[in-house]
């Protein structure tokens, strides 16, 4: 009987000819051999660009999950994330490369556990890819096994634009987020200003839409050329000749234009093997994961950084207020985030002092917020001194500017 075009048409390499095999063996093997080297590869620039978040030294509070957590030591930091690199190099080598990437996320998890701040978009999405690989089939013969896994990782890019899309669709992003974003361009030619204000406007639904075309046979090319050309874009208004900012994401910017090319150039899928593979337990985690989950944030019920949020207007954001005395009272490292206002009034930004203490911008939840104030507000003299402001920033039931007294954290 012959499909209909909307249904999935299940692709079972086992039922396929002899003669067939190594041809269908070698076209997976091949691009997980290059995935896993880009993977690991940006993962370690990332490291290593923001090493001192992983081994210090810093003033940036560590925020744990729980309390309860030992703490890393500077000494065991440091043998830890020299491991990292060991492990990354030894799984790059082997042609199974099962348990150096296990080990790998074992000392990750370590390293998250103990500070939240860790929770990068860029470290979730890369230890997810390479968990994805840890139990995947590293056998050039296994082509049933390598198909599986390049469709989990379709998944999962295919659905961080599509959720990095939706959360830019707020006023937040259009008319700051984005103007800042192209300001290389306008401060160049400030005749481009209006045209890039409607290109602002338009690019969350361009990227919601090459998110779902990437999935499909008919509009997979345009939306392959669409997102490697934003990466570029993105690379050149943050890289060295633009704002210059936040250069350990340059290298996950970069990454996933390779990505893109790896699992989307000249590939053979449906979309149901991406979107409709629940009896694969890792797929399912994946769908869980990047197609359900991040829904939550919309309304607060899960974390943006783990729901593609990052420079999206879509943030909660947060800054600490002290007073002259507060100011005078922190220890220097501190005081010297602080910014005088205005009369008796200092301000801390929390985003610059991440991005210029550690190299990765704050972990934008309130809980981790609290967490960083009450830390400040254990060195001070007289608590009184201080107050946090949040504003936490949804798709639905945003709040408004709330303070906290260190009482209150």
């Amino acid at each position: 009987m012959t499909n209909r075009p909307w249904q999935c048409q299940e692709v079972d390499i086992r039922a396929n000819s002899r003669s067939t095999r190594p041809a269908l063996a070698e076209a997976p093997a091949s691009r997980l051999f290059w995935l896993k080297t880009s993977v690991i590869s940006a993962f370690c620039i990332g490291l290593w660009m923001s090493r001192a978040l992983w081994i210090g030294p810093r003033s940036y509070p560590l925020t744990p999950l729980s309390s309860l957590l030992p703490v890393i030591g500077d000494t065991l930091s440091l043998v830890l994330y020299v491991a990292l690199f060991v492990l990354a190099g030894i799984a790059l080598l082997v042609p199974k490369p099962g348990w150096p990437i296990a080990a790998f996320l074992a000392v990750m998890a370590a390293f998250c556990l103990t500070d939240q701040t860790r929770w990068q978009p860029w470290v979730f999405q890369f230890s997810l890819l390479l968990g994805a690989m840890a139990v995947c089939w590293w056998n050039g013969a296994d082509a049933d096994g390598g198909r599986r896994m390049l469709n989990i990782a379709r998944l999962i890019v295919a659905f961080t634009y599509i959720y990095s899309g939706l959360q830019k669709l707020n006023l937040n992003f259009m008319e700051n987020d984005f103007p800042w974003m192209v300001q290389p361009v306008t401060n160049l030619f400030p005749s481009t200003a209006q045209v890039l204000r409607g290109f602002g406007m338009a690019a969350p639904f361009i990227q919601i839409a090459f998110g779902i075309g990437l999935l499909t046979h008919r509009f997979r090319r345009i939306s392959l050329i669409l997102a490697v050309a934003m990466h570029l874009f993105i690379l050149a208004m943050f890289g060295p000749m633009g704002l210059d900012w936040n250069n350990v994401v340059w290298s996950w910017t970069a990454a996933m234009a390779v990505f893109d090319v790896l699992l989307f150039s000249g590939a053979d899928f449906s979309w149901c093997e991406i979107v409709g593979n629940g009896r694969d337990p890792v797929h399912l985690a994946a769908i869980v994961l990047f197609a359900i989950l991040p829904a939550l944030s919309f309304v607060n019920l899960w974390d943006s950084y783990l729901s593609s949020a990052l420079y999206s207007g879509n943030l909660t954001e947060a800054q600490i207020y002290l007073s002259d005395a507060g100011k005078a009272s922190l220890p220097a490292a501190i005081a010297s985030r602080a910014v005088h206002t205005s009369p008796d009034t200092n301000v801390v930004n929390l985003q610059r002092w991440a991005i210029e203490d550690l190299n990765v911008t704050p972990y934008a939840e309130s809980r981790v917020y609290k967490a960083i104030a009450g830390s400040v507000c254990a060195t001070l003299r007289d608590r009184s001194q201080l107050v946090l402001v949040v504003r936490e920033q949804r798709m639905f039931f945003s709040r408004p500017e709330t303070g906290f007294r260190c009482s209150e954290l």
